[in-house]
């Protein structure tokens, strides 16, 4: 069995040569990541928080809840003009049976998904594997962070 890095270091260098079965190794390597940065999510059906020191509150959204899946946002709520801004707004698919996820957008509402400079120029394949290796460094870096973080339920 490899390790995290090494895994990481393998879809990495196989990045050129973008297949569903090197999406599928993002899919997992983001779910054990996910579980590590909220322990508890396959149980959580509310919208919740995670704390930690001076750092910005981590919000997790919960959209949808079911017993093999879960749709949720993961994001920084920041308050401008008295309107709640989303960033960096990862939207993203649990399949807690086959212990993948699956990254639905980032960013919707901006650039990174309308207006990719490649955007018609690229296969489904290829914007899978962007969406998926930006939420994978999201996710190492999450974890770095609030990592031990107290996770509270949203009032």
């Amino acid at each position: 069995m490899i390790d995290d890095q090494a895994q990481i270091r393998v879809i990495y260098e196989q990045q050129k040569k973008v297949s569903y079965s090197n999406i599928c190794e993002l899919f997992d390597l983001n779910f054990k990541k996910i579980c590590r940065l909220i322990p508890l999510l396959p149980a959580i059906t509310d919208d919740y928080i995670a704390k930690k020191d001076s750092l910005k509150n981590l919000h997790l959204i919960c959209h949808e809840k079911y017993p093999y899946t879960g749709t949720y946002t993961l994001t920084h709520q920041y308050d401008l003009k008295s309107n709640i801004i989303n960033r960096p707004n990862i939207h993203f698919k649990l399949y807690f049976d086959a212990q993948l996820l699956e990254v639905i957008s980032v960013c919707k509402e901006t650039k990174l998904n309308k207006c990719h400079s490649m955007h018609y120029n690229r296969s489904d394949l290829v914007s899978q594997w962007e969406l998926n290796l930006f939420m994978l460094r999201w996710l190492e870096y999450f974890l770095d962070r609030y990592n031990g973080a107290r996770w509270q339920k949203d009032k």
